[in-house]
Parts: C-alpha cells; structure tokens; sequence
C-alpha cells in the first residue's frame, strides 16, 4: 500500500529564505565580535606606533632601603608610570600601578610599598614604564606599557 502524500506539509520558501538570512546574520556578528578581539586601536607617539617609541625609553630603578625606589629616566621620552609586576616562588604575578610622572632627565623618589595580596613572598619585581599617545584617528589619549623595556630589581 501507498501512503498518502497529500497530508506532509514542508516549509514555505519565503519562510526558509528568512530563517536562512537570520541564521547568516547571527553567524556574522559572532565572526565579528570575535575578530575584534584581535583588531586592536592603534596608539601613536610621535607620529609612528607608540611600540617603536618603546625603544626610546631608558630609564634606571633603584630600590632604597624596604619601602623606597628611586627612579632616573636616562631616555629621550617621558614616563607616564609605572607598572610593576610582583611574583611570588610558586609562579603567581601581580600587576601594580604606580602614577608619578617621570619627565626625561629627572630622578624621583618615592615611598612604595610592595605586598602581594595573597600574603606569599616576592620573589622577582620587574618595572615596565608606561607612555601616553594618541589613538590614531581619534581626540583620545591612550596609556601604553612597554613590556619589552622591564627592569628587573
């Protein structure tokens, strides 16, 4: 025996058509959001890429005695602030944020204190600088910290 044919209903194409142009869109902005991720604003100093910048900086971290530092910027380029990452033995960093401005030529000191929140022994601190730029394209000011210009105390 045949079955009959007549009672299957299939989907309308108009209503296929807008199902298939929701799925596209909802696809694209997930592409979107996460390449966007890698699409970053680019900061400028100087004109150039506030990176090459970088290599402008030159600068010499002391520590004086438990809770001061001393800082002298030897470069070509001022220093926003700091940022100063803590580890401890067992692998873990923080990150701190120190904001005093370091114009090129002056030597600061200043009372820090240096504690990881977890309570655990410091085992290394490195000192990055931080430069301000402009974000091309935009009236916005932008900080960046040089990571590949770490000193290490």
């Amino acid at each position: 025996m045949k079955k009959s044919v007549k009672n299957k209903r299939g989907l309308s194409p108009v209503l296929a058509n807008v199902l298939m142009v929701l799925l596209v869109l909802v696809l694209a902005s997930i592409i979107f959001l996460w390449a966007r991720g890698f699409i970053s604003e680019q900061i400028e100093k100087f004109g150039t890429p506030i990176e090459d910048a970088c290599s402008l900086v030159s600068f010499e971290v002391n520590k004086l005695g438990s809770n001061k530092l001393e800082v002298i910027n030897r470069g070509n380029i001022n220093i926003r602030h700091l940022d100063i990452k803590l580890s401890d033995a067992e692998g873990n960093s923080e990150m701190r944020r120190f904001d005093f401005e370091i114009d090129v030529g002056e030597v600061i000191v200043r009372d820090i204190f240096l504690e990881m929140t977890s309570g655990k022994d410091i085992e290394s601190t490195i000192v990055y600088p931080a430069l301000i730029g402009n974000v091309k394209g935009k009236d916005l000011n932008k900080v960046f910290t040089c990571m590949n210009v770490g000193v290490k105390l």
